[in-house]
């Protein structure tokens, strides 16, 4: 009886299944504050007004349902409170609060004359590096299959998400980002970048928009 070889198919396995899946990201920017603080001059760090907090209670609803790997948040109050609405259902996520979140200048995405340029070089540079070394530590630290909830301001998140697919800020579409917004992305292990969802506010009702 003339016998024939069985040629074995590869089956992946759980570690190049995860390999073939992104990283995603799921930004959110913090809930109404106190004060106006696109002013990046005043060193204030006001809390979050009473529309501030429904909106983040609105936001903790509508996330309550999805599994983070890991939380992130600005060290601001208004990003902190956000994330702590956030996290009341969320309570095994590890969290970590980073200064490299800080809010940023809108100079990283929009060119400014250098006649009326209104932030110093060396802050601009400062400002760049912390937003790197928080991309490098989301690429290193953090594995495909993943998803990080990341709580921050708007300027940072216009200016980190084109860096997480290795483009530059000023060449990417600017995006509005709300207060209280869910914004997804998608991040693959071949520098790739795909936004799944922008500046998403269904959760909110109409008069709390802002």
């Amino acid at each position: 009886m003339k016998r024939y070889a069985v040629k074995k198919t590869d089956q992946p396995t759980e570690s190049r299944k995860r390999q073939e899946l992104p990283l995603s990201v799921c930004f959110v920017r913090h809930a109404q504050a106190t004060e106006d603080t696109r002013d990046l001059s005043r060193m204030e760090d006001p809390p979050l007004t009473a529309l501030g907090r429904r909106q983040a209670t609105r936001l903790a609803r509508r996330l309550q349902t999805e599994r983070f790997s890991h939380a992130y948040a600005s060290v601001m109050r208004r990003c902190t409170e956000t994330a702590h609405a956030i996290l009341k259902f969320h309570r095994h996520t590890p969290y970590a609060e980073t200064r490299d979140l800080m809010e940023v200048g809108r100079d990283h995405f929009i060119h400014v004359p250098k006649a009326c340029h209104p932030s110093c070089p060396a802050m601009l540079e400062q400002e760049k590096d912390a937003m790197n070394r928080f991309a490098n530590r989301l690429r290193h630290e953090h594995r495909p299959g993943q998803k990080i909830l990341v709580v921050a301001h708007g300027n940072l998140i216009r200016s980190l998400m084109p860096m997480l697919g290795g483009k530059d800020a000023r060449e990417s579409i600017l995006i509005e980002i709300e207060n209280a917004s869910v914004t997804m992305l998608d991040v693959w292990s071949n520098g790739a970048a795909i936004l799944k969802l922008a500046n998403c506010v269904r959760h909110l009702l109409p008069g709390e928009v802002t």
